[in-house]
């Protein structure tokens, strides 16, 4: 009787065991009529994984979980269980406020999302991707996954008549702006070095508290790499208009080019022979938002009085698959005792929600 027991209790759990493979092997349905692709087991590739700081189930298994908070339209549950942080790209938490899931998310992007397969496997050290690009996501450093980027989906619109930053002498060039790039480490040392600022990283995305205060609004630094190369914090408008600049630094030789508008984005006119008459893999910018005097006072409280400022989206493309290079500046127009002007980078920011958020949340 004992062995019966246990011959069907046997046969039971086979029924059971073979019911779940069922259930896993099927797509799974989350809304009526849609299905998001059938679960990977990722144990069975035999690829070597080249990066090994994720758990390649783990990260299949993240993406399905996003493509299944897409499926039921679920926007809340996107923002709150499968993102961080503020995303690097795509609509920030404050635009999404009181906006139904069908007014962010077109319905070709859904269905693109949605019935693409998840990779086990990163694309490189950039993290994974669903949809060709369509959505970024990664492990972070404590271990949790997210969200990165949102591509392609609807999100905040600037005021598309502001096209360039116009002054009394004309639009300013792209090369005018004074900046911290992804290679300007020389100049980065060099000011905070010379003026023992300890806060290397406060320096290099707030200068509007140093600006005047710890350093001349004029102050100019030779490079010790380029002989030919004069490092400033703020750059004369006066030169800049006058003399060839590369941001932040003056070369005394004459302005030749002109600019080119395009999309809004400002560029400096190629001298090159050929259809384009501008080269997007040199420095270009976008205005992006106008910003009240009072605010920009209050980012470089030690200089006179701001004349001007604009927040502006400055960079270029890199010509490879990392695509466009660039951050975010808030700038700001201010004279010195003998009238001349200058144009002052007040803050800097990795992304536009950056950027964004700090313009809402940072002023009284």
């Amino acid at each position: 009787m004992a062995q019966k027991d246990r011959t069907q209790l046997g046969n039971d759990l086979k029924k059971l065991i073979l019911s779940l493979l069922i259930i896993f092997a099927l797509p799974t349905p989350v809304r009526s009529g849609i299905q998001i692709p059938i679960r990977k087991d990722c144990s069975l590739l035999k690829n070597k994984q080249i990066y090994d700081y994720y758990d390649r189930q783990e990260a299949h298994d993240f993406g399905r979980k996003i493509q299944t908070l897409i499926a039921k339209k679920d926007i809340n549950g996107i923002y709150k269980n499968v993102l961080i942080n503020e995303l690097e790209n795509g609509p920030r938490r404050e635009f999404i406020k009181n906006k139904s899931f069908d007014e962010i998310f077109p319905k070709e992007w859904v269905h693109e999302v949605i019935n693409s397969e998840i990779d086990c496997d990163s694309v490189g050290w950039r993290g994974f991707m669903i949809s060709q690009g369509l959505i970024w996501f990664d492990r972070m450093k404590n271990g949790k996954w997210t969200i990165v980027t949102i591509n392609g989906v609807n999100q905040e619109v600037f005021n598309k008549n502001l096209v360039g930053w116009v002054t009394n002498k004309g639009i300013i060039p792209p090369t005018c702006f004074p900046t911290f790039g992804y290679f300007e480490k020389e100049k980065l040392d060099l000011f905070t070095e010379k003026f023992r600022i300890k806060n290397k990283r406060k320096f290099e995305y707030s200068p509007g508290k140093y600006i005047g205060k710890t350093i001349p609004l004029s102050y100019k630094i030779n490079s010790k790499i380029s002989k030919d190369s004069v490092y400033s914090i703020a750059t004369n408008l006066d030169e800049c208009f006058k003399w060839n600049s590369e941001n932040g630094f003056v070369k005394k030789k004459e302005r030749k080019n002109d600019i080119v508008i395009v999309e809004n984005f400002i560029y400096q006119k190629d001298n090159l022979k050929g259809d384009e008459d501008h080269n997007p893999f040199k420095y270009h910018y976008q205005v992006l938002s106008k910003l009240d005097l009072s605010k920009c006072n209050q980012l470089a409280n030690k200089l006179s009085r701001c004349k001007e400022s604009y927040l502006i989206r400055l960079g270029y493309h890199s010509g490879g698959s990392i695509g466009w290079l660039g951050r975010y500046y808030i700038f700001g127009i201010f004279e010195d005792f003998d009238n001349n002007e200058y144009l002052v980078p007040l803050e800097v920011f990795n992304t536009q929600n950056q950027a964004l958020n700090f313009l809402d949340y940072q002023f009284d």
